[in-house]
């Protein structure tokens, strides 16, 4: 059976945005990572915070409360060798 791996991310522009609103996710209680940015996703500073896809209303609510600049929210989900990378419309 192929592996399966599934999140979500934040694109930023700024490296001390990215680092910035790891820690607010962390203060607020939502478990993060800060990664570098996929390839599929071709702007911003190279860091995204990575978050699991079931807190993403969270974090969205938490980035509508400090509307850090962003490149976008996306979707990432690895099946074998198959990649596919979603955009996540802002509401």
């Amino acid at each position: 059976m192929p592996l399966v791996e599934e999140y979500n991310f934040v694109s930023f522009n700024s490296r001390q945005h990215a680092l910035y609103f790891s820690q607010l996710l962390k203060n607020a209680g939502c478990d993060s990572q800060i990664i570098s940015t996929p390839k599929g996703v071709a702007l911003g500073c190279g860091l995204s915070v990575k978050f699991s896809p079931h807190l993403t209303p969270k974090v969205y609510k938490i980035y509508k409360q400090y509307r850090i600049p962003i490149v976008g929210f996306y979707s990432m989900k690895r099946v074998g060798n198959h990649t596919e990378l979603v955009r996540i419309p802002l509401v």
